[in-house]
């Protein structure tokens, strides 16, 4: 059998850089912003925190992790699962908006329950993104100790793979984001 940690420096910046491009949307005012808006953030920070998560489980095959990068592996779960929990709230905004009629029935339709209640959906989504912005912040220093740690035990032409694959993480946004 090869050695399975071969890709290591791949899947470190492809962590790397779907994190960073996530936590970048969290720039992003969610008040104020229409549910189609909402909706391509959260599916967008989903998308990329799930692939970082992917790649950092697939950077830890093979070798004897170090325990913050267990760490950061399970915080980037945590977010996920809360970035995941927002876009189902979103989605949720969306049955509402199409057909109340559901909660006409199951509240005894009554219209300021079902305004509260919409409120209040939303108002959890927004809780929610202000907790991941929270953690976010709380951890920065943690993640760039740890990227600056993983990238210095390369070898020079990991280094090289590492850095090749950031940046075509970063031309590859560039090109989508002016199709868009």
């Amino acid at each position: 059998m090869g050695k399975i940690d071969i890709n290591r420096s791949v899947h470190l910046a492809l962590r790397d850089w779907n994190y960073e491009e996530a936590l970048g949307l969290l720039k992003y005012a969610f008040a104020g912003r229409s549910r189609a808006s909402r909706k391509r953030i959260m599916y967008t920070m989903s998308e990329r925190l799930e692939t970082a998560y992917i790649e950092a489980r697939f950077a830890l095959r093979g070798i004897v992790a170090e325990q913050r990068e267990l760490d950061f592996l399970k915080f980037l779960r945590m977010l996920l699962d809360a970035a995941t929990a927002v876009k189902d709230i979103v989605d949720h905004e969306g049955i509402m908006d199409q057909d109340t009629s559901f909660l006409n029935r199951f509240l005894g339709d009554n219209p300021d329950l079902i305004r509260e209640f919409k409120v209040s959906h939303r108002e959890r989504g927004r809780s929610i993104i202000n907790g991941i912005k929270i953690m976010a912040r709380a951890t920065e220093k943690n993640f760039l100790r740890l990227k600056k740690s993983n990238f210095k035990a390369l070898s020079k032409d990991e280094q090289r793979r590492y850095t090749t694959m950031y940046r075509s993480g970063i031309r590859n946004n560039q090109s989508v984001k002016k199709s868009a």
